[in-house]
């Protein structure tokens, strides 16, 4: 072997070296764009939940709650009773809508990746559980009567929860460490 295939061969080797070099840090690179691009997103996703949970329906939580008295009542209200509000007063309805359309805004959110499930969970999981309930046979009267497709979104997270809720309380599996 000559110097000369010597050194071109010595400088083959050194090239490779540098390629694969470059080619790992573009790699780890990429992999750190992908990092810091995913924490930018959950940290915008945390900002737009919590600008929507800003956004409460306060009012028509207490007008509603002036008409039915339903803080503290943990019983469906009959829909029955609730036509019968609404006869004597049809801003039952747009309040009514209102807060159960914002719920379904904020599940409809979660489950395209827009809102931080954990962040509405822990701050309005009590509330949306309950209205869910009080308001129950309104929301299917109301499927019924408008649209089959009214609060899906907002009943399929109430439902995910409460499953939840009951799987934490179970015992563990026998056989499991």
């Amino acid at each position: 072997m000559t110097d000369y295939e010597y050194y071109r061969l010595l400088v083959n080797i050194i090239g490779t070296i540098g390629i694969v070099a470059s080619a790992i840090y573009v790699s780890l690179q990429f992999r750190r764009s992908a990092k810091i691009h995913q924490q930018n997103f959950d940290w915008n996703k945390r900002i737009e939940t919590r600008k929507k949970l800003d956004d409460n329906r306060f009012d028509s939580n207490m007008f509603l709650n002036e008409k039915f008295c339903y803080i503290g009542n943990k019983h469906t209200i009959p829909v029955s009773e609730i036509l019968k509000k609404i006869e004597e007063d049809s801003q039952i309805v747009v309040h009514l809508h209102r807060l159960l359309s914002y719920y379904e805004a904020l599940a409809n959110g979660v489950e395209n990746n827009i809102y931080d499930e954990h962040l509405i969970k822990s701050s309005r999981r009590g509330s949306m559980i309950h209205t869910f309930t009080l308001f129950k046979d309104w929301i299917e009267y109301d499927r019924r009567e408008a649209n089959p497709k009214y609060y899906i979104k907002f009943e399929g997270l109430i439902q995910k929860w409460i499953n939840e809720e009951k799987n934490e309380q179970g015992l563990e599996p026998l056989g499991k460490a």
